[in-house]
Order: structure tokens, then C-alpha cells, then sequence
């Protein structure tokens, strides 16, 4: 939904939020949602400034940094920004300095897509290696097997070649 800033009155505009977005768009892949994304968004002018706060609740489906199973993961987010003008920046030119209070500032032109406000919150709150379980064993190095689901066939005394020459150097100091 795009919303004019212009159109919103003194006393703000509150939006409840219940949809399912066809995926969401995280290191050009497409995660999918597990179901609707619940919550709500108020957006209300204090002078120049247009201060959003909201809630939002999904369940994602996202693919195991270790073993690359898929799994559930759950979004609860709450958030308050503001938003300034585009007209500030043109203003002041190519290059503008920002205070510490400025610097989570965005800005906003003559509209704002309500979707974008809260799948941005969305996509900032998922971690950067997702794992189904934090004891989860991954991938057999040798075969590519889940360890999850049980042992795999490879011998756990191989060692990778490019250690080799390490192994023998802690023999030889060992056997000293």
C-alpha cells in the first residue's frame, strides 16, 4: 500500500497488518513465508519528521547454515524510526554530514510503501548464518551426508592433506 505522506493526519494513520508476501528477498535468494505476517504500523507527522512504529510477527522458512535442511524460524520484531524529508538532502548538497541523533535517520519523498516500512525490519532481524538447532552437526566434509541423521560410512582419522605438514611438525615436537 502507498501512502502520501501529505495525507496523513495530525492525529497519525494506524494499519493492521495481516498478508502473505510471496517471499522475501535476502542474498538474492527468495525465502518464502510459512504463513501470514501479523502485526500492526503507525505512521504520524511531528513536524517534518514522520515517525513510524510498529510491530511485526512472521514465520520464515529458512535453509540450516550447517546442514542446509530447511526449517521454521519465527520473526517477532519491534521498531520505531524516523524518516526526514528527501528535501533536506537536496538542500544541503551532494555530501551531508550527519549527527550521532541523525544517523539512524532515513528519509522519505512524496510517499511511502507500507510493505517496505516492515519487511525491511523483517529482513534485519534474521541472522546471518541460520542454524536449525545450535547443536546441529552439519555436513560430512568427506561424503556431503547429514550428520544429523546418523553417522556417516567416511573414516573420522582422515585428515585433510593441506594439514599434513602440521601433523608432522607437532610429532616432531612432541617427541621431544
Amino acid at each position: 500500500m502507498e501512502i502520501r505522506v501529505a495525507d496523513i493526519p495530525p492525529e497519525g494513520l494506524f494499519f493492521e497488518i495481516e498478508e502473505v508476501p510471496e517471499a522475501l528477498e535476502w542474498r538474492g535468494e527468495a525465502i518464502p513465508f510459512v504463513g501470514p505476517v501479523r502485526g500492526w504500523v503507525r505512521l504520524q507527522m511531528v513536524g517534518e519528521r514522520l515517525v513510524v512504529k510498529g510491530e511485526v510477527h512472521a514465520l520464515l522458512e529458512l535453509a540450516c547454515g550447517r546442514c542446509l535442511e530447511p526449517f521454521p524460524y519465527g520473526v517477532d520484531v519491534e521498531f520505531m524510526d524516523e524518516y526526514l524529508p528527501m528535501e533536506v538532502l537536496e538542500q544541503e548538497g551532494d555530501e551531508v554530514e550527519l549527527s550521532d541523533e541523525e544517523v539512524d535517520l532515513a528519509f522519505y519523498g512524496e510517499t511511502v510503501l507500507l510493505e517496505d516500512l516492515y519487511l525491511e525490519k523483517l529482513y534485519l532481524s534474521l541472522p546471518m548464518k541460520p542454524l536449525c538447532s545450535g547443536d546441529c552437526k552439519g555436513l560430512c566434509p568427506y561424503c556431503g551426508s547429514n550428520l544429523n541423521l546418523g553417522p556417516c560410512g567416511c573414516s573420522p582419522e582422515e585428515i585433510d592433506p593441506r594439514w599434513e605438514v602440521l601433523k608432522a611438525l607437532r610429532n616432531k615436537l612432541v617427541k621431544k
